[in-house]
């Protein structure tokens, strides 16, 4: 009887047996549903490390138009698409944790990721960690001043194209690689897209620290390229001739890299077109703090460029030998070195520099902007105002060149010497027109002072006009 009475018991519930059912009713539910979604994540595609162990042995074994999903994990191996038009990614390209917990790290070895096979723009890599990639040894040709030079050297550490290769590389946290040149990566006659990666801390000892094109036609987009190192060019980018048509370099935030010339960009002779960008706080041991081009006709628009520094000429912008570059509607902020600490040009050049506002700059000599050498600028409806000389020419500092100034509001510039808004020397012929001097300063020549044979061909009666200017409005020719 006791015992029939005991069972009893045991088959009795108590309310409180229910609740605890039901919440684990629900947190099975809740589990196998998380699992569920993860399962539909990766459906139908290939996974690393359930299918195969390592990613290339992925890779071999898929076809045009698979997916790859590799888990969160370590992977160290070198990897190449081998001309697969496949997409490789994380388990999820837009959590900054899984990306960053998904790492595919090249041991100090070669290119961490490599498409020299064609691949098309359906090659994908997206949500990773690349990293310890220490470049390709390659022989390739570079065209310079006409000559074509083989340039035997370490290239691509974090990811290396070539081939006319069209990847997209999307998504991606490019980091701590070394390279010769492209140090995170490298673009050789290829035509790659570029966009939505953070691209830091590489080290090249050549050029392009962060990204180096070469005869390529790329779009490099809304990606953040900060503290990489060049020893040479290019501490961001470094552009090197040209592709089917120019790369675009548009909406990215470029900060805190550095080279001995062009501490964000470096371009020689290509037709680049850099759009919309923000470059600030980059620095050149030499010249061009943020961009330093050389023999070349780039477009630059629309751009943010502040707080750059170089060691002689051009802290924001460095123009030299026979370039030709298109400068509008850009913010040349804040950027100082010794002569044009704005924008300085140099040895033949002729660009065109029209509505940027080019402000609070400093420099030694041309705290605006600095040109000399035989150069002709068309220097065109620009705010040059509040920039600082600690020698001569706030405003435009002009020795043996022949620009033409039009329509510029030249403004609030203050020169410890010389020239507050204008100051030219060394025989130069320079065409002022329809611009607004108002509140310059200088020991003399508060707006304009012309001085060693130069010559101000101001038209009669004079068009511009003058507002405050100390100690007095012109001086010389």
């Amino acid at each position: 009887m006791g015992v029939i009475m005991f069972m009893k018991k045991c088959k009795q519930r108590h309310p409180l047996n229910y609740i605890t059912l039901a919440v684990l009713v629900i947190a099975l539910v809740f589990i196998f549903t998380g699992c569920d979604e993860e399962t539909v994540d990766v459906e139908g595609a290939i996974t690393v490390p359930d299918d195969f162990a390592t990613i290339q042995e992925a890779i071999d074994a898929a076809e045009d138009g698979d997916e790859i999903v590799v888990r969160p994990g370590s992977y160290k191996e070198n990897i190449d698409f081998n001309g697969k038009n496949i997409t490789l990614r994380s388990a999820d390209p837009d959590d900054p944790e899984v990306v960053s917990e998904t790492v595919i790290d090249g041991g100090g070895s070669g290119s961490v990721v490599v498409f020299e096979n064609g691949e098309s723009e359906d090659a994908v890599i997206t949500g990773f960690t690349i990293l310890g990639g220490s470049g390709k040894m390659e022989v390739l040709e570079f065209e310079v001043e006409g000559e074509v030079r083989e340039e035997p050297a370490y290239y691509g550490g974090g990811i290396y194209i070539a081939n006319g290769s069209a990847p997209t590389i999307t998504k991606n946290v490019i980091i701590d690689n070394v390279a010769e040149r492209g140090a995170g990566i490298m673009v050789y006659k290829a035509s790659p897209v570029i966009s939505e990666n953070e691209i830091k801390d590489n080290t090249s000892t050549r050029g392009g620290a962060g990204i180096f094109l070469a005869e390529s036609s790329v779009t490099v987009s809304d990606n953040k390229i900060t503290n990489n190192a060049s020893g040479r060019g290019g501490g961001a980018l470094a552009i090197s001739g040209e592709g089917e048509a120019p790369s675009i370099i548009e909406g990215n935030d470029i900060t805190d890299n550095r080279a001995e010339n062009g501490g964000a960009f470096s371009i020689y002779d290509a037709e680049t077109e850099i759009l919309n960008n923000s470059i600030i706080n980059n620095n050149a041991s030499n010249a061009g703090g943020a961009l330093y081009i050389l023999r070349a006709s780039p477009i630059i628009s629309g751009n943010t460029i502040s707080d750059n520094g170089a060691g002689t000429l051009g802290g924001g912008i460095s123009i030299n030998v026979e370039s030709s570059p298109e400068i509008k509607d850009n913010i040349i902020v804040g950027n100082e070195a010794d002569g044009g600490g704005g924008v300085a040009i140099i040895v033949n050049s002729s660009p065109t520099l029209e509505a940027n506002t080019i402000s609070d700059n400093r420099g030694r000599t041309g705290g605006g902007i600095a040109m000399g050498e035989g150069s002709d600028a068309n220097i065109l409806e620009n705010d040059i105002t509040d920039n600082y000389a600690e020698r001569s020419g706030a405003g435009i500092f002009i020795s043996a060149s022949s620009p033409v100034i039009r329509g510029n509001d030249i403004s609030n510039n203050e020169a410890r010497r010389d020239g507050g808004g204008i100051y030219a020397t060394q025989e130069s012929s320079v065409t002022v027109s329809e611009n607004a001097f108002e509140n310059n300063r200088a020991s003399n020549g508060g707006a304009m002072l012309a001085e060693e044979g130069a010559v101000l061909e101001i038209s009669s009666p004079d068009d511009n006009t003058y507002e405050g200017n100390v100690p007095d409005d012109v001086v010389g020719d």
